[in-house]
């Protein structure tokens, strides 16, 4: 059960916040300032005999049964509470696809019999964690970074820029790496070559414990090692070797080089190809005039790609570098870009936001109810299907 009680809007009992994220879901409530457990979003198939992330199922049959599993394990082994006696409030991405929205739904209202449920958009609520109404969020996740422009509450959806950069994207290079560089695995006193792709919760671990992201003069010294093909060539002074251990009976020795040049895959530069940096920049560039200065120096970054070790040193220099290069100088006008100090960790900014921004009265005058939900046809309109209720 929950560590308290209270009295909630609406409740006499605080709502549950869900964050449905494409690799970790965070669950908790109102009121709180964390999350009570942040999992994978994942559940086991039987017929695969392995765990199968939820978003990656096709067919919506077996998406249903899915959703049912995971939602039951996140009210009753991490939340310790009935679906029927709280609000929901669900936080939500942009790509959500209607397709898993409407099975979610389906899952919550009529399998479950929620009380009301509250959809809030990711980008939106994580300015309630400061306060602000004109900001540009930077939202660096699993699968892809998204900028997001927000002025005076409203988001600028024609200034949105995304780009498949994220922790996905650094997997894949750092298995690729491992394999071009010939990596061993030491196992029975036998070093064995690496020639198969590792599990990727195995990768993820080890970009979490192992890489980050060299400074800016660094990576541009990488970024010209790669450009320039030359056999032999390598950076001075690269970081030590690690030795990861692997199911307690293997160890596989990770070049240091490895450890610093995988994370530039977030910054490389191909011609008019999208990096972090260019995905805030023309995000910017999208906005009116009057307000890009305000956007530049009310920069918020959530994600959990985003809390690799030097990620906002490098991104703050990459921006700087780039506002005054040929392909933005006459565009821009200005150099100066500022970042905002999260109050609490990047991974969860949206879903502490999410807390906050529930404990209003919002919860009760915008929730939908069971009866809404069947009236309205088994569906929550969102953003890109709304229609003012005089034209229906």
């Amino acid at each position: 059960m929950p560590l308290y009680e209270g009295i909630g809007i609406g409740s006499d009992k605080h709502s549950v916040v869900i964050e449905l994220g494409q690799s970790f879901t965070k669950c908790g409530f109102v009121g709180e300032y964390s999350p009570r457990a942040i999992i994978r979003s994942q559940v086991f198939d039987t017929k695969l005999n392995k765990m199968v992330n939820i978003y990656s199922i096709t067919d919506d049959k077996e998406l249903y049964s899915a959703l049912k599993e995971f939602i039951r394990v996140l009210y009753f082994r991490y939340l310790a509470v009935n679906p029927k006696d709280r609000r929901l409030v669900i936080v939500e991405s942009m790509f959500t696809s209607s397709r898993f929205r409407n099975q979610l739904l389906k899952v919550l209202y009529l399998y479950y019999d929620i009380q009301a449920l509250l959809i809030v958009p990711q980008h939106l609520v994580a300015l309630a964690t400061l306060g602000l109404s004109t900001a540009l969020i930077l939202d660096v996740g699993y699968k892809e970074a998204i900028a997001v422009p927000i002025i005076e509450g409203v988001t600028v959806v024609d200034g949105l820029q995304f780009a498949p950069l994220g922790g996905k994207s650094i997997h894949y290079r750092i298995m690729d790496e491992l394999i071009q560089r010939r990596a061993t695995i030491d196992h029975n006193n036998e070093q064995i070559v690496i020639a198969e792709p590792l599990n990727e919760d195995v990768l993820e671990d080890i970009k979490i414990r192992t890489c980050f992201v060299a400074p800016f003069e660094r990576g541009v010294r990488l970024s010209q090692q790669k450009l320039d093909f030359e056999e032999g060539m390598s950076i001075s002074a690269p970081p030590s070797n690690v030795l990861y251990p692997i199911d307690g009976q293997k160890v596989l020795n990770i070049p240091g080089s490895l450890r610093e040049s995988v994370c530039e895959v977030l910054f490389e530069m191909y011609g008019d190809e999208h990096t972090i940096p260019t995905l805030i920049i023309d995000a910017i560039l999208k906005c009116s005039l009057d307000s890009r200065r305000h956007l530049a120096s009310n920069i918020i970054i959530i994600g959990g790609t985003s809390m690799l070790p030097g990620f906002r040193h490098r991104l703050l220099n990459e921006l700087k570098a780039l506002a005054k290069s040929n392909r933005y100088e006459s565009k821009l006008h200005f150099h100066d870009f500022k970042f905002h100090t999260n109050p609490c960790p990047a991974n969860y900014s949206s879903w502490l936001g999410a807390a906050i921004f529930a404990s209003s009265d919002i919860v009760s005058t915008r929730s939908v109810t069971l009866e809404q939900y069947i009236k309205n046809n088994q569906k929550i309109n969102d953003w890109s299907d709304w229609v003012p209720e005089k034209n229906r």
